[in-house]
């Protein structure tokens, strides 16, 4: 099983103007299926990250009955994707903009706006928060995104890894863990396949937008080890860290 170092060199400020306890944002994408949001739960409760903040999950909020991203999603695809509580209809959703790239991109322009907002107003929160952090803790915040770079949304953030994995294995997990039809998992997949550090990859390696990638096709102990390796590795970062120890 792995163990956690006992100390990390890790990436703690962007300028040495900054605290060296300030906390850093770790962006994590990768294309359905890559196992990313295994990834991001395995920095915190493995490797003692501070926090996770997952898109997806976050995106929920400004789906609320009421709200003003709901109101404009009804407007643009009409009521009928709402169902009788007022809430939104994710399947019928998913059904229309899984299979047509505009609708996908037209819905991304209404919501990606409403979700970074509630994401920095919780990054902030967690910052403030952090001289009540525990020391053993790495200062660092997870945030899960598969549309990071298509969102342009890298100001947020001080490093950006991308999560990959052979495509068999990708939709064998759709299939099983998401309850979809092997098509269905397919189709998902190929929509993602424009995606910002997924299709072009390789360029965004090369043009320093991504600053590590990390590969899935083994054990969640060889995925651990791959993490805290990156961790701990200067060039996993945006920028030259200011090295601290974090005893775990």
């Amino acid at each position: 099983q792995f163990k956690i170092p006992p100390s990390f060199a890790l990436a703690m400020s962007k300028s040495e103007e900054h605290d060296t306890r300030a906390v850093k944002v770790l962006g994590v994408c990768g294309g359905i299926g890559s196992g990313k949001s295994q990834a991001c739960k395995l920095l915190v409760s493995e490797l003692g990250c501070i926090a996770h903040i997952d898109a997806d999950t976050t995106a929920h909020v400004v789906y609320d009955p009421g709200s003003k991203a709901l109101e404009e999603i009804a407007d643009l695809f009409g009521s009928d994707i709402l169902l009788e509580d007022g809430q939104i209809d994710r399947k019928k959703l998913g059904s229309i903009v899984f299979a047509d790239k505009n609708a996908m991109s037209q819905l991304e322009h209404i919501v990606w706006p409403h979700v970074k907002r509630v994401i920095q107003s919780r990054i902030e929160e967690l910052r403030s928060n952090n001289n009540d952090t525990d020391d053993n803790k790495v200062p660092v915040i997870v945030l899960e995104a598969a549309m990071l770079l298509d969102a342009e949304w890298e100001d947020l953030l001080d490093g950006l890894w991308v999560v990959t994995t052979p495509p068999d294995v990708a939709l064998d997990r759709l299939v099983t863990n998401r309850d979809l039809n092997i098509e269905e998992a397919q189709k998902r997949m190929d929509a993602q396949a424009s995606r910002r550090g997924v299709g072009n990859l390789a360029e965004e390696v090369k043009n320093g937008v991504v600053t590590c990638v990390i590969e899935n096709k083994g054990s969640i102990e060889e995925l651990t080890s791959a993490l805290g390796g990156a961790l701990t590795n200067p060039s996993s970062w945006v920028s030259p860290p200011v090295a601290t120890s974090v005893k775990k």
